[in-house]
């Protein structure tokens, strides 16, 4: 069956350790894939396996069904309102490396993210933020361009992607989250590009979770003395 073209139901659904029986993730998506939905599924800390699943109310049911979900007193299904994904994917799974790296002697950082083998990249004036009422100007560029001045490594490690859209098609529709594992950022970001000529500009914004940080700058913070 093909994937649902519009989704007229969703779940969240938790599958128990028992329940789980040693499927992975990659089992959740391919049996999705069969039964036509839309969302994602990710490890839980305990070992259980949670889903997001909408399309069709049948096929939700069923994904529910051949999970044994029902009986199973550490397994759950609740019904919420379709997001409108288009993808099925695995998320809590690293998707590349990051890095910000920052202009010596001057100001400017760049963001840089590995995207299907491809290096992108943006320039950020003032630098990232962790407060999500700080929305910063950033500017695609391509990677280290020498003319911009020395660079060095200000932040790195993992990022996830996000959102209900597959990459990098996100990027080019212009809004990809993404969540980073860094040493001094943390937690979701999104990019939202707001003009696309002659050189595309977007917002990188911090998202409202556990990592996020209102009233800080953790640029300042990271400035010696």
């Amino acid at each position: 069956m093909g994937a649902t073209s519009q989704a007229t139901d969703a779940a969240r659904i938790t599958v128990g350790v028992a329940a789980r029986a040693g499927r992975s993730p990659d089992d959740v998506v391919e049996l999705a894939g069969e039964l036509g939905l839309l969302g994602w599924v990710r490890e839980g800390e305990a070992g259980e396996l949670l889903i997001h699943a909408e399309g069709g109310a049948d096929a939700v049911a069923a994904l529910a069904e051949r999970l044994g979900v029902d009986g199973d007193p550490e397994s759950a299904l609740e019904r919420v309102k379709v997001e409108g994904h288009e993808q099925f994917a695995i998320r809590g799974v690293p998707a590349g490396p990051f890095r910000v790296l920052r202009r010596v002697g001057r100001s400017g950082f760049e963001l840089q993210l590995e995207v299907a083998g491809e290096l992108r990249a943006w320039a950020l004036p003032k630098g990232p933020s962790m407060d999500p009422a700080d929305k910063r100007m950033a500017f695609e560029a391509k990677p280290g361009e020498p003319a911009e001045g020395e660079l060095e490594v200000w932040d790195s490690g993992a990022y996830e992607q996000g959102g209900r859209v597959p990459w990098p098609e996100a990027i080019e529709r212009g809004h990809a989250v993404f969540v980073l594992h860094g040493e001094r950022l943390e937690g979701g970001f999104a990019l939202q590009r707001t003009s696309a000529s002659p050189r595309a500009k977007w917002l990188l914004i911090k998202r409202r979770d556990d990592h996020a940080r209102p009233g800080s700058d953790v640029v300042a913070e990271s400035d010696p003395g």
